[in-house]
């Protein structure tokens, strides 16, 4: 073979040298490219969603709870009523999640003439897509009503003085037996009068009762 087929056989130095640049930059856009095509392919790895301060959640009760029976230190089961979304328009808390509540205090209005009895609720954590988180809320609004409980035994205790004053009242006025009678008929009349008017009113919050939630700090939940 000659020289001259020898050059046409084998390609010169700089060809390969060209030839193995050309392999190199296509090899390095593949691996630039694969993440991406992987990313495309597959969607962008799941990122947690947050809410912000300041961010209400309405929520609704599971059952009736009233000072009449229920006491601090239950707890109260609530709703979400619907989608809650960040800044973004994302859904943080599904509706349907659930936020637990606990009572911390609950007592009756003490008399007609009490504008309202006490009720104060701890908000303690929230169950989205079946994993609880604490959350930082407090209870901004709470529809109830006033249920009164009428003349009990406990509220005749109440005006069992002011009986036993009529009696005697009546004793010193009348003079008599019939005086005494009298004047503890008037006085037991008035003490009936004066425990109506001092009756306990209960406070109650009805099941399916709407409840808002004010965060009072950032929320940060796993993405679906």
């Amino acid at each position: 073979m000659s020289n001259a087929d020898a050059s046409a056989s084998f390609p010169s130095l700089e060809v390969k040298m060209a030839r193995l640049m050309i392999i190199g930059l296509v090899a390095a856009r593949l691996m630039a490219c694969g993440p991406a095509t992987q990313a495309g392919a597959g969607g962008s790895a799941p990122v947690n969603r947050t809410l912000a301060h300041g961010t209400t959640v309405d929520v609704t009760t599971s059952r009736t709870i009233t000072s009449r029976s229920d006491a601090a230190g239950q707890s109260l089961m609530t709703t979400v009523d619907a989608d809650v979304k960040n800044g973004s328009g994302r859904v943080v808390i599904p509706a349907g999640s659930t936020v637990e509540l606990v009572i911390t205090e609950i007592s009756p209005a003490k008399s007609k003439s009490a504008q309202d009895g006490s009720l104060t609720l701890r908000v303690a954590d929230v169950t989205v897509r079946g994993k609880s988180y604490p959350l930082a809320a407090e209870v901004t609004s709470v529809s109830h009503t006033l249920k009164g409980r009428g003349v009990t035994a406990g509220e005749v205790e109440k005006v069992a003085a002011g009986t036993a004053i009529g009696a005697i009242a009546g004793t010193i006025i009348g003079g008599n037996s019939k005086g005494t009678i009298i004047g503890a008929a008037v006085g037991t009349a008035g003490g009936a009068v004066v425990a109506n008017e001092t009756a306990s009113r209960d406070v109650v919050v009805n099941a399916g009762s709407p409840i808002e939630l004010t965060l009072t700090g950032p929320l940060t939940v796993g993405a679906p």
